[in-house]
């Protein structure tokens, strides 16, 4: 479904399966412009992947935007501890998702 509302965005995506797929992405060499997390997935879930997203300096700059449907004070102050960016509570709208990332991109990197 993400796929689907970042398309009709106007944004190109890569789907990963979940944290530690996401991480094998960018250890072969992607280079997003924005990385979307669902904070609980299988294998390794958003905190960690932001924690070790976070470690890498050449990742510095990717901006990481949390989304859980278990939208809480603690859980969004523990994926911003760990490094996000932002976080978007589910449910949200292609309105609140689009406005999110263009917060957060450049105006060169946002779709036209």
């Amino acid at each position: 479904m993400l796929g689907i509302a970042l398309r009709a965005a106007g944004f190109e995506s890569i789907l990963c399966s979940d944290g530690e797929e996401a991480l094998k992405q960018l250890q072969d060499g992607l280079e997003p412009d924005i990385v979307l997390m669902d904070v609980r997935m299988p294998r390794m879930g958003g905190v960690e992947l932001a924690r070790r997203v976070r470690l890498e300096d050449r990742w510095d700059l990717i901006p990481l935007v949390a989304m859980s449907a278990y939208s809480d004070d603690l859980q969004e102050h523990e994926i911003k501890a760990a490094g996000a960016d932002a976080f978007l509570p589910k449910p949200f709208t292609i309105a609140d998702l689009r406005s999110m990332l263009y917060s957060l991109l450049p105006r060169d990197r946002r779709p036209s």
